[in-house]
């Protein structure tokens, strides 16, 4: 009878190590699979599509906003995104690269496609707002002829928003992300409040 307990004690300490031993070696895939492939979620390089191997990991924060789509891009061997525009693909375009563009006075559409309380806290300065969930009504309003970047708080939203207006058959389409980390770079915002 004791030799009995004794077994069933090992038997179920054995299955708690191999099951810490399987965990641990989840955790260490999921780490190298996030290092080596496929981003962090919440950053925009979690858009990023190679060959044609979409993989999106953009987070929504809005609550207004719950569905998404991929914006997939084309890394070159250079390591910049470029946009192809026969297979509907957008372009990332970093807070430092817009700054510069606005700096310098180039002739770019900035689109906000948050919503209405969070365009009036603060906004780049010259953005038009329409909120991707109006963003379909809307591509009347848009430039054909301009190159159009968009911006949201996170990147969730702007992502969606690219990925519209290319599907629409805007051909110049760059993805800013969030104004957050244009903030975060102390780069100049309006208030409306």
């Amino acid at each position: 009878m004791e030799e009995g307990k004794s077994f069933k004690f090992k038997k179920t300490r054995l299955t708690a190590i191999l099951i810490t031993v399987l965990a641990g070696l989840g955790v260490i895939l999921i780490a190298l699979s996030l290092l080596f492939g496929f981003g962090i979620p919440g950053k925009k390089e979690a858009s990023l599509s190679l060959e044609g191997n979409e993989e999106s990991a953009a987070e929504i924060t809005s609550s207004e906003q719950t569905d998404t789509k991929d914006v997939a891009l084309i890394e070159s061997e250079d390591g910049t995104s470029n946009t192809i525009e026969e297979n509907g693909e957008a372009t990332l375009i970093s807070v430092e690269e817009v700054y510069e563009i606005i700096a310098s006075g180039e002739d770019y559409f900035i689109l906000d496609v948050r919503n209405q309380d969070e365009y009036d806290e603060a906004h780049i300065g010259g953005a038009v707002l329409i909120p991707v969930s109006a963003l379909e009504s809307r591509l009347d309003d848009l430039p054909r002829d301009r190159p159009i970047i968009t911006y949201c708080k996170s990147g969730g939203r702007s992502a969606t928003a690219a990925s519209i207006l290319v599907e629409n058959g805007f051909t110049e389409v760059y993805d800013m992300g969030g104004i957050t980390e244009w903030i975060d770079k102390g780069y100049p915002t309006v208030s409306e409040e």
